[in-house]
């Protein structure tokens, strides 16, 4: 069950809830350098690679959806669990 269904909240603030929630339980770290916003995956998560897609897409289209922007996560090259946002950052 939604909190919006549980609670009667508007939707926007669950999306909040869940940008948060996925903030905080998905990466270890959230860091700006030179305009780029990395990410660092926290290596206690066990997802499969298909479920970590999904996550990972939705996470982005909560940020686009409160940014208004298009956006890009990049994966880092040379470490599979750090990512970089670019866009409207």
């Amino acid at each position: 069950m939604q909190v919006t269904d549980q609670f009667g909240i508007k939707e926007s603030l669950d999306r909040i809830f869940q940008l948060l929630f996925m903030s905080t339980n998905l990466f270890s770290s959230l860091e700006l350098q030179n305009k780029l916003c990395l990410l660092q995956m926290d290596e206690k998560n066990n997802f499969s690679e298909s479920e970590l897609k999904r996550l990972l897409t939705y996470f982005l289209d909560l940020i686009e959806y409160f940014s208004h922007e298009r956006l890009q996560m990049i994966q880092d090259p040379a470490d599979s669990s750090r990512y970089a946002l670019t866009g409207g950052i």
